[in-house]
């Protein structure tokens, strides 16, 4: 009985503990998957070198952490990186603490992607070549 009444509630504490974790990283995953197709749709509209297809299974998780992360406002700037011009996506997420964490958590999340020009990319190349 004495050893069922230590190890019980450390075996719930580390269960909740794991299922805590998982939903953080979840929600990470989401967010940091919204920003990749929000860059890449800017892309498209900057550099007007594809199409953007709208499918009708596109995701869009049902859950409300899933939503919560979908949704979120993206800051996108255009920057440079040894001269090549760069789309920077920073969206910031905060976990609210339950339990023994009382704080609230906040969490930035970066994202960057290359405006490529393919013209002057294939002269660069063939200069290069020849």
């Amino acid at each position: 009985m004495v050893e069922a009444a230590i190890i019980y509630p450390l075996a719930i504490g580390a269960v909740m503990a794991m299922i805590y974790i998982m939903i953080c990283m979840y929600t990470s995953a989401a967010i940091k998957s919204n920003l990749n197709v929000q860059l890449r749709y800017n892309l498209l509209e900057k550099t007007q070198a594809g199409e953007i297809i709208n499918l009708e299974g596109r995701f869009a998780p049902d859950d409300k952490y899933g939503k919560s992360a979908f949704n979120k406002k993206i800051g996108i700037t255009e920057g440079s990186d040894s001269g090549v011009k760069v789309l920077l996506g920073t969206t910031s997420h905060s976990y609210k603490g339950n339990g023994l964490m009382r704080n609230i958590i906040r969490r930035n999340h970066q994202g960057a992607i290359y405006l490529i020009d393919e013209k002057d990319y294939i002269r660069k190349v063939d200069m290069v070549i020849k």
